[in-house]
């Protein structure tokens, strides 16, 4: 388990090195300068800030974040928030590698196990881990799964935390709960029979789940973003289900075949993980909430939302691995293998994509974005932003972001790459940590294989290194 953590680790943190820079970018200058930041040093954060509402969503994790670096390193560098992520992403890989080892038959597991390896260190969703303020969206997904698993396996107080900390990162962490309500009844079908111990669970889980909707903050702005009307939705669903195609392409609406096979036979006979289950419901209501709630007019799901989608590409490729289990499913792993290319053809033409636009233009704006506002302000002129795009600018309003560079608090907040007077306490760690990638890799490397070749002699389930 080690070698897949160092291994995916160490991805994403060359990933971070070589792309990720302390700039601002978007939601960060509203949401952690002028407020969370401006609030600490002001001696007026409390409580309710940190459980205040943003978007809709209660970030409350990733602000305990964010003000916990802040404070370590004695002032702001977005850096530190983007390796942060890179630790949550590896962790999450980590946890579903150690899912497939739980629940493997007969040493099968190496194909899943370095799929998801691959997956998970391929910098896919690039705008979330060179962006500082997308932990909530790693944040949601670890302890998603977390819940899921603890809740299928019966281990129902530690269900209910892990579901607590994914809605406090953020508002769809709550579809835990329908997601496990779905798998319990799945299994019902296929028995004909529920338990009181059942019904007592999927009661307390819908209970919860009302709860958190009834009580979720309405922001009007924030309808922009939703559907416009029923094609829209249904262009942005389409769209989200065949990533990580382009739905004018069509190909990609088989990504989601494996699942919808999985959860027919499981109705029809005892079968498969009610985890595999309730992840895949989860991701479904995960689409479907995105289609609807950031739909505008038929736009495809944004990089951001990507790490969801990664996560809806394992669960289809876990179904499509179950399916081929028994010596009567030639026909299942005919599926499976032609699932897999359709997956890898899709995914290599994103992680080309990644690496030859998404991750270099990234690094060019927020190059750009460093030289204008260093320039501004240094001279005060704000024509030099005149032609410049908002991820040039590093902000969705320029004149929103001459008000925040004209404020002098805000000046001694800025990171010290803006010539902010933050003391970057822990930077010499971090460039010790960023010169140390190649060792972390090399050690993932072989810790791998070793790690697969001790759990193929060892008594299945009890192997945890």
């Amino acid at each position: 388990m080690l070698g897949t953590f160092l291994i995916v680790f160490g991805s994403m943190l060359w990933t971070v090195n070589n792309y990720g820079l302390s700039i601002p970018y978007y939601d960060e200058w509203g949401a952690e300068a002028n407020w969370l930041y401006r609030l600490y040093e002001n001696n007026t954060l409390g409580i309710s800030e940190i459980f205040a509402p943003h978007n809709g969503h209660r970030l409350t994790l990733t602000r305990l974040t964010a003000i916990a670096l802040y404070i370590v390193n004695g002032g702001w560098d977005p850096q530190l928030q983007m390796i942060v992520n890179a630790l949550l992403h590896a962790i999450l890989c980590t946890v579903l590698v150690r899912i497939i080892l739980a629940n493997s038959q007969d040493n099968n597991f190496l194909l899943p196990v370095v799929s998801t390896v691959l997956l998970f260190a391929i910098p896919f969703s690039w705008i979330s881990i060179t962006v500082a303020f997308q932990t909530q969206f790693y944040f949601m997904v670890l302890f998603s799964v977390l819940a899921l698993q603890s809740l299928t396996s019966s281990r129902f107080v530690l269900g209910y935390i892990f579901s607590a900390f994914a809605m406090l990162s953020m508002t769809p962490g709550a579809f835990v709960f329908p997601a496990f309500v779905g798998a319990v009844l799945v299994r019902a079908i296929q028995s004909r029979a529920i338990t009181k111990n059942q019904i007592l669970q999927c009661t307390i889980s819908i209970l919860l789940f009302s709860l958190f909707v009834l009580t979720l903050y309405e922001e009007p702005a924030a309808q922009v973003y939703y559907a416009q009307h029923i094609r829209g939705f249904f262009i942005s669903f389409l769209a989200a289900i065949s990533w990580p195609f382009r739905v004018s392409f069509g190909i990609g609406l088989a990504i989601y075949i494996p699942l919808v096979f999985y959860l027919i036979r499981s109705m029809l006979n005892s079968y498969g993980s009610s985890f595999i289950l309730s992840l895949g419901m989860f991701i479904a209501c995960q689409i479907i909430a995105m289609a609807y709630f950031r739909g505008g007019e038929g736009v495809p799901p944004a990089n951001r939302y990507w790490e969801i989608m990664i996560v809806g590409i394992w669960v289809n490729g876990m179904c499509a691995w179950y399916m081929t289990r028994g010596k009567r499913n030639k026909l299942a792993r005919q599926f499976a293998t032609l699932w897999l290319l359709i997956a890898a053809i899709g995914l290599s033409t994103i992680g080309y994509q990644s690496f030859v636009d998404g991750l270099p233009n990234r690094k060019a704006d927020g190059l750009t974005a460093q030289s204008l506002i260093l320039e501004y302000i240094e001279t005060g002129n704000r024509d030099i932003f005149l032609g410049k795009s908002s991820s040039e600018v590093s902000h969705l309003d320029t004149n929103a972001l001459v008000a925040l560079l004209d404020d002098r608090q805000i000046k001694q907040i800025l990171p010290s790459l803006l010539g902010g007077d933050s003391q970057d306490r822990i930077h010499p760690l971090k460039e010790v940590l960023f010169a140390m990638i190649p060792l972390i890799l090399l050690l993932g490397c072989i810790l791998f294989p070793y790690s697969i070749m001790k759990y193929r002699v060892s008594e299945k389930g009890k192997f945890w290194s």
